[in-house]
């Protein structure tokens, strides 16, 4: 941390001459900051500190949804018992806590103050020296950047920092952590000041009371919005943004993240050729960013956002209305450097090259690691035929990253164009390396080898641009145009095995009968002139495909057999001989009997060889059916769908899985496993939906999912998973019942914990659901004023969380749980330990 040393060295002299005991400002500083542990279904922390004896502010993220609660100070727990005061706008709460702690002092910031941000990233005290960079006019918000910006331009605030202090050099908070800005290079504080208003409130209540705000739902929702934004599940991302709006119309940051999922959505479309559904949506984003710019009139965030939407929109007008946001930006914050890289980026696609150099110039001045910059300018320059300037920016940015592909191909194009032909030839040659599949680097090269004179090195080169584009226009289902692309690529290289395969797959793919034929033509190509071939064995299976589409099953079946035994352990092609088999027994009524029993065997190898093979349980299935196996067919019917299911499944898609299990039971309803797949499907639906606020769908989808498991333990009373699964449906049923449902749920789920351990004593996640179980259960007989009962389950806890770190040491989830259960114990020094642990071993995944 660092003060003014002077002032330190003074004041430690006299505490040596005073007292022994006296602290020191950076001992009180800790003192005052606590770790806040909150937990429902997961286990977060975040920080806080005293701004009163008996008051800690943090952040409303840090424990908005959260019921248990714990302020852990250096040497003291101190529980949680009203909310006094909060303000939504700042994402801002003060808590009033048991016992008393030390109380920092308040102070104002200033642009330029050298700060420290003291807080708990991951449970592990940490503090990190910035300098207060600039400060918004309309809330008086601190932007914070490191120490040694801008050359070091890492987040100066960590996760788990949220909510803790922000000091100046005479140890003053002068503002509250709230985050950092991802790609921006800077963090985020609150105001200290803010909390003058929160401190004079009269008003106090419960934290449960709290919870049900519409404001503080809304923070749930917009979490549950970023976190889908995160994975790239943009319409989910939109429904909770939806939602935190709809609780709470002032929420900036909501239109913000809606506006990011929208763009993200306009980007996909444009990829699919959608141009107009792509239109639609940038615009809807720009009209959420700007009613965040409407709430926040200097919000920088919302107007960067704002301009890179309308930049890739990508008509002249965007591009200046790009150039208007950044140049916003750069109002509120002159030092910005990806705003000065977006804005130059906007200038050349105005054809602006000199402005764009000029403000590529400013950026990389600002953040002078990043490849793009170098990259981008590079091409202004080229484009003005600055041929040495762009080699240098291209050198630039490989030396940066050694696998950015773009830079050599532009370097490449820039030497070609300055006629040095070798050099091109090099860089092209470079990118092939990197990008094998690039046509258009192929073209490129072609073009110099031709400028040396090298035609026939040349002319495989263009081949290749054909094959590769070829492939492209497949991709996209372009089928005609991937046929001219191959027939250019086999003119100029009549050998050309891949494209004869490739061609052969569209023409296949396309499937009309003279398709099939000209399909067969191009495999029978490749073998006669490649039989070693790396992929011969899917040349005789498509070649078998596409006699099949001619109903020449028993050739069909002649090149499936190739293709097994050029590769023994090939499944598809043995499903694929069951397939003409199991066709030709449905037109070859006097052979049909053993026909279908050679599509048995068939199906069988491809199962044995890939057991989760659904469609070759089905197929099984049809082919037993006709031998008359009813029975045994209703087996394979059931287990294609229950794979169906469970693929559906892992993909999260648990509707279609929850379907697909309904039509497994349907043929088997003594499938305990079956029953069991089908629960874990509906609570996976139940999460989504309490995320969303639907209760009562909530609430009816984990009782159909309990009642699933309930089946699944009578038919299989021995099977530990269906016990763990229940209990876990249980689990989470809890967080969404009144107090006394919620006693029930965690007694009951420890008790189907219990009874998994019983099966599988050595199942390392089920000693941690108990405990977090255990743990809440012991919260709600807190709140019952049962403070003996919660003690002796958070002592219950504490064992299961050690037995899960005895099984598996590296876990930090475990940890968290073990630092939870110290916490409500009140044993401040373990529950300290325990998290600096969790940070060890998981630095990066802590809220």
């Amino acid at each position: 941390m660092r003060y003014n040393r002077k002032f330190l060295l003074g004041l430690l002299i006299l505490g040596l001459l005073l007292s022994a005991c006296t602290q020191t400002p950076e001992q009180r500083v800790k003192d005052g900051t606590v770790l806040i542990i909150a937990a429902d279904g997961s286990i977060g922390n975040g920080s806080g500190f005293f701004v009163q004896p008996d008051k800690i502010a943090t952040n409303i993220h840090v424990v908005a949804g959260k019921r248990m609660i714990f302020a852990v100070g250096t040497k003291k727990v101190y529980n949680i018992e009203k909310v006094t005061g909060y303000n939504p706008e700042r994402d801002l709460v003060v808590l009033k806590v048991s016992g008393k702690g030390k109380p920092l002092e308040l102070g104002e910031g200033k642009k330029g103050d050298m700060i420290s941000a003291v807080g708990y990233p991951g449970g592990g005290y940490k503090v990190t020296e910035g300098t207060v960079h600039w400060i918004r006019p309309s809330d008086k918000q601190l932007r914070l950047v490191t120490k040694g910006f801008p050359e070091n331009r890492n987040s100066v605030t960590l996760p788990g920092n949220s909510g803790g202090p922000i000091l100046n050099s005479e140890g003053k908070v002068i503002g509250i952590a709230v985050g950092g800005g991802k790609g921006f290079n800077f963090s985020y504080a609150i105001a200290a000041s803010t909390l003058d208003e929160l401190l004079k409130s009269p008003e106090e209540e419960n934290l449960d009371d709290w919870q049900k705000r519409k404001p503080i739902r809304a923070y749930g929702y917009k979490v549950w919005g970023t976190k889908k934004l995160i994975s790239e599940n943009y319409n989910e991302a939109i429904k909770g943004f939806d939602k935190a709006i709809a609780e709470y119309q002032e929420y900036a940051e909501a239109y913000v993240g809606r506006g990011a999922a929208k763009t993200e959505l306009g980007k996909s479309k444009t990829s699919l050729g959608d141009l107009e559904g792509a239109r639609k949506l940038y615009q809807a984003a720009i009209e959420d960013y700007e009613e965040a710019i409407n709430l926040i009139p200097d919000n920088a965030t919302a107007y960067y956002h704002s301009g890179w939407t309308k930049r890739i929109r990508g008509s002249d007008g965007d591009y200046k209305a790009a150039i208007e946001d950044f140049n916003k930006v750069l109002e509120f914050n002159p030092d910005y450097a990806s705003a000065f890289l977006e804005r130059g980026n906007a200038k050349a696609n105005l054809l602006n090259y000199e402005g764009a150099i000029e403000d590529y110039n400013e950026g990389i001045k600002r953040k002078q690691k990043d490849s793009w910059g170098y990259y981008h300018r590079g091409n202004s320059k080229r484009k003005i035929k600055d041929y040495d300037g762009a080699i240098d920016d291209y050198n630039k940015s490989i030396e940066l990253k050694d696998d950015f592909v773009n830079a050599y191909l532009n370097r490449g194009v820039a030497k070609a164009e300055m006629s040095d032909h070798r050099g091109a030839i090099d860089d092209y040659t470079e990118t092939i390396k990197r990008k094998s599949t690039d046509p258009n680097t192929y073209k490129y090269r072609g073009d110099s080898r031709k400028a040396l004179g090298l035609d026939e090195d040349a002319k495989i080169d263009y081949a290749k641009a054909h094959y590769y584009w070829g492939i492209e226009a497949s991709n996209s289902g372009d089928y005609q145009s991937a046929i001219e692309k191959f027939d250019e690529a086999i003119d100029l290289d009549p050998n050309y095995v891949e494209a004869y395969h490739y061609r052969g797959d569209v023409y296949r793919l396309r499937g009309q009968k003279e398709d099939f034929q000209q399909a067969i033509a191009d495999y029978d190509k490749v073998v006669t002139l490649k039989p070693d071939y790396t992929e011969i064995h899917i040349i005789y299976n498509n070649r078998g495909f596409a006699n099949v589409g001619l109903k020449n099953y028993d050739e069909a079946i002649n090149d499936y057999t190739k293709a097994t035994r050029s590769k023994s352990n090939y499944a598809e092609a043995h499903y694929n001989m069951g397939e003409a088999y199991r066709l030709q027994g449905q037109k070859d009524f006097q052979n049909a009997v053993e026909n279908f029993e050679e599509a048995e065997k068939n199906y069988n190898t491809a199962i044995d060889l890939k057991p989760d093979f659904a469609d070759a349980y089905h197929k099984r299935g049809l082919a037993i059916e006709a031998l008359g196996q009813t029975d045994d067919a209703k087996l394979n019917f059931a287990m294609a769908n229950y794979l169906g299911g469970d693929e559906a499944h892992k993909a999260k898609q648990y509707q279609k899985a929850i379907d697909n299990f309904n039509l497994c039971l349907r043929e088997v309803p003594d499938f305990a496993k079956a029953y069991d797949a089908r629960g874990k499907a509906k609570a996976e639906l139940s999460k989504s939906k309490t995320d969303l606020g639907d209760l009562e769908g909530t609430r009816q989808l984990y009782q159909a999912a309990i009642e699933d498991y309930d089946v699944a333990i009578r038919l299989d009373p021995e099977e530990a998973e269906f016990y763990r699964n229940r209990g876990g449906t249980k689990f989470l049923r809890a967080a969404i019942r009144d107090h006394n449902g919620m006693i029930e749920d965690y007694q009951s789920a420890i008790q189907d914990f219990t009874m998994a351990i019983e099966r599988k004593s050595d199942s390392v996640d089920t000693y941690n659901l108990r405990g977090k179980a255990r743990c809440m259960l012991g919260y709600a007989k807190a709140n019952q004023g049962n403070a003996k009962e919660a003690r002796k389950q958070y002592n219950l806890a504490l064992e299961d969380f050690k037995e899960a770190i005895k099984l598996d040491k590296k876990n930090a989830e475990y940890y968290k749980g073990l630092g939870l259960a110290n916490a409500a114990l009140g044993k401040a020094k373990a529950a300290l330990s325990a998290f600096e642990k969790a940070k060890q071993l998981e630095p990066k995944s802590e809220k």
